[in-house]
């Protein structure tokens, strides 16, 4: 259990709430260009694993893109590998972020 404070009283958390660890096949990319496509998304992380699905996030009005997207892996290890080895590079001119894809869920 963990305990959390909350209006000055101490709460408890049940533990899988809480989660040590963060097991993803998805990966969360940030800051990508608006000019990115999906396929070359898809070609950027393919190095590191099989990917099943490279998808941008949309403005739901304009069409355009928002600058992020997810990248879902065959395998947590090609996940992490695709991480460890792309977080904080230059992609199209941007410095781009990558994680663990937390609480999204895909169909």
């Amino acid at each position: 259990m963990m305990m959390l404070m909350r209006g000055g009283r101490l709460m408890s958390l049940p533990s899988h709430v809480h989660g040590i660890r963060c097991f993803s096949t998805e990966i969360f990319v940030s800051r990508l260009s608006f000019y990115t496509k999906e396929e070359e998304l898809k070609n950027v992380f393919s190095p590191f694993g099989t990917v099943e699905d490279a998808r941008l996030m949309r403005d739901n009005e304009t069409g355009r893109i928002k600058g992020f997207g997810f990248v879902k892996y065959s395998s947590q290890a090609d996940a992490e590998k695709a991480v460890e080895a792309m977080n904080g590079r230059i992609v199209r001119g941007r410095l781009i972020f990558v994680e663990l894809a937390k609480g999204h869920k895909s169909d």
